[in-house]
């Protein structure tokens, strides 16, 4: 396996930040990402968080497919304040902000 010299390792859990909380290592740089929703509704909270805990953006978001939070998933690239992407059963899942 090939280890990128800049990619941030996983710090430890803020600990205001829920158990769901996913972190997303980058080059230099990582958030964490707490998806909320209803399945039901295809309509979703994510919320991005700085290593340290602070709110980097939320909003609402729709999802491309049907997801189930309570199964395994792990945030992709592309995830930013705009667009989240995870991978749940091998199946790449694309969230986009609703504008209001």
């Amino acid at each position: 396996m090939i280890k990128l010299p800049n990619v941030l390792a996983q710090p430890k859990r803020p600990s205001h930040l829920p158990l769901i909380a996913k972190w997303l290592s980058g080059e230099g740089a990582g958030s964490w990402f707490v998806i909320e929703g209803r399945e039901d509704k295809s309509i979703y909270k994510i919320t991005r968080f700085s290593p340290k805990g602070k709110v980097e953006c939320e909003g609402i978001f729709t999802a491309d497919k049907r997801v189930n939070l309570k199964k395994y998933f792990e945030i992709t690239y592309p995830a930013h304040c705009k667009i989240v992407n995870i991978v749940q059963d091998m199946d790449r899942v694309r969230f986009k902000k609703i504008d209001h």
